[in-house]
């Protein structure tokens, strides 16, 4: 896996072996940032469930001013920072290694452009998330959410949240998520 486009476009990213995590493809990657385009830039971003980093840091790469990276795995948040690492973003990187809820509870009061939302598929996470960050309000008014889910798997939208759109890619679908 590498970084796709912008000032780090080419570095390699490490993964974590295993069926643990879920890396999102390089081409749903690039599918992906091609529809954010215009929002990237200057934006703050949150990557919970963030694995490897790579949505977070593709971010950065494409002119982010920040992100915050969450995961609860010890050997994924060793993987974030060598990433981080790798593409030269400490700086402009916070790292939080403990479980979804405590991060979004370390970050009350703090609100993002970009949200991207990948866990592990049929577990419910996404429409935990969503709910929790419609409750804390963390989403900034012209922000967007971005959730990837199996492709059969449905979400629960809670009424702060509309869906403006959603494309399937291989054996996933990216739900785009923004204020109601």
């Amino acid at each position: 896996m590498r970084i796709i486009s912008g000032q780090a476009r080419g570095r390699k990213l490490v993964t974590l072996a295993g069926e643990n995590t879920r890396p999102t493809l390089d081409r749903t990657r690039e599918a992906l940032f091609n529809i954010l385009q215009g929002r990237v830039r200057g934006a703050r971003v949150l990557d919970l469930f963030a694995g490897s980093g790579a949505l977070g840091l593709e971010a950065l790469s494409r002119g982010a001013d920040s992100a915050v990276f969450c995961d609860s795995a010890r050997d994924a948040c060793a993987v974030i920072e060598t990433n981080i690492a790798a593409v030269r973003a400490a700086e402009r990187s916070r790292l939080l290694c403990c479980g979804a809820e405590e991060a979004l509870r370390r970050l009350a009061g703090e609100k993002f452009d970009l949200v991207f939302l990948d866990p592990p598929y049929h577990r419910g996470l996404v429409d935990w998330a969503l709910s929790a960050l419609a409750a804390a309000d963390m989403l900034e008014a012209e922000g967007c959410i971005v959730a990837e889910t199996a492709q059969d798997e449905t979400i629960a939208l809670p009424a702060a949240f509309c869906l403006a759109d959603e494309r399937k890619y291989g054996k996933s679908r990216l739900r785009f998520i923004g204020r109601a």
